[in-house]
């Protein structure tokens, strides 16, 4: 990776620990299998997703959440610099 560029992590799996939402629900509630719901928990970087996939994970997670808390799609990313 070049000095300078950040790499966006990935936070799915930390979000659905967070608000107690299983894989089957929301692979139910996004219409996918389980094992693409693991696939996108286990990726540590962003995978590539459009924006309106990640806007529907987003209201998924809101969903389903037992906190009542609202995720955003900007939720599931974390920015670092490089190196870190």
């Amino acid at each position: 990776m070049s000095a300078g560029l950040m790499p966006t992590m990935w936070r799915l799996n930390e979000l659905m620990a967070r608000h107690r939402v299983s894989g089957k629900a929301l692979a139910d509630e996004l219409g996918i299998s389980t094992n693409a719901v693991s696939a996108l928990r286990t990726a540590e970087t962003m995978p590539k997703i459009n924006g309106d996939r990640l806007d529907q994970i987003a209201a998924a997670l809101t969903k389903l959440s037992e906190l009542g808390e609202t995720v955003r799609g900007v939720d599931l990313l974390e920015y670092r610099k490089s190196g870190t």
